[in-house]
């Protein structure tokens, strides 16, 4: 009969264990993070927050700045710091919509896992600059390819302007010069 007993309570004790650390991984605390953001629950976002960011939740609750939703990618997770890949998206799912990239950044405090807000802005930022100076270097980049082409099509043009403008002129002097040609040959005949 104890038997019966132990074993319902080690697999309760396990379970509950077991799902604690789930739900206070960096994923999960990421995850709950964006999400209060996108409630724009700021309340429950400081709950997830490092005490020392929290001001930094202003930059997020705004009109201009609020994400409708996110997705996380990529995680790197260490003993005291994890960084999980964030994209937010300024429309909701199903419109076109313009993606942030950034990293979530997390540390373990004595709460558990929170999101250093002020780092994570930071990364949102650095790279939204970064997207955008790759964007205006590619259209640059396009722009000079194009400039190139019409370049090399100008030229190619020109030289065959050139090349039928040299032979009118050679037909033209031909025509203007034969019988200096003709005199010539019948010299060279002669000789």
């Amino acid at each position: 009969m104890k038997k019966h007993l132990i074993l319902p309570f080690f697999l309760l004790i396990f379970s509950l264990f077991g799902c604690g650390s789930r739900a206070d991984s960096p994923e999960a605390v990421a995850s709950n993070f964006w999400q209060a953001v996108i409630a724009k629950d700021m309340e429950k976002a400081k709950s997830f927050a490092t005490w020392d960011t929290v001001e930094y939740l202003k930059y997020l609750n705004t009109n201009k700045t609020h994400p409708e939703r996110f997705d996380l990618g990529e995680k790197m997770i260490g003993e005291k710091n994890a960084e999980i890949a964030v994209t937010l998206y300024t429309k909701a799912e199903g419109q076109q919509s313009v993606r942030i990239p950034g990293k979530t950044v997390l540390v373990k405090t004595e709460q558990g896992w929170r999101v250093d807000v002020k780092n994570s802005l930071g990364s949102v930022v650095k790279q939204t600059v970064n997207n955008v100076f790759d964007q205006l270097n590619n259209m640059l980049q396009k722009g000079v390819n194009e400039l190139d082409k019409s370049f090399a099509k100008s030229m190619d043009e020109l030289g065959k302007n050139l090349e039928e403008s040299a032979k009118e002129l050679k037909q033209e002097l031909d025509k203007a010069i034969p019988n200096s040609s003709g005199t010539e040959n019948s010299r060279a005949q002669e000789i």
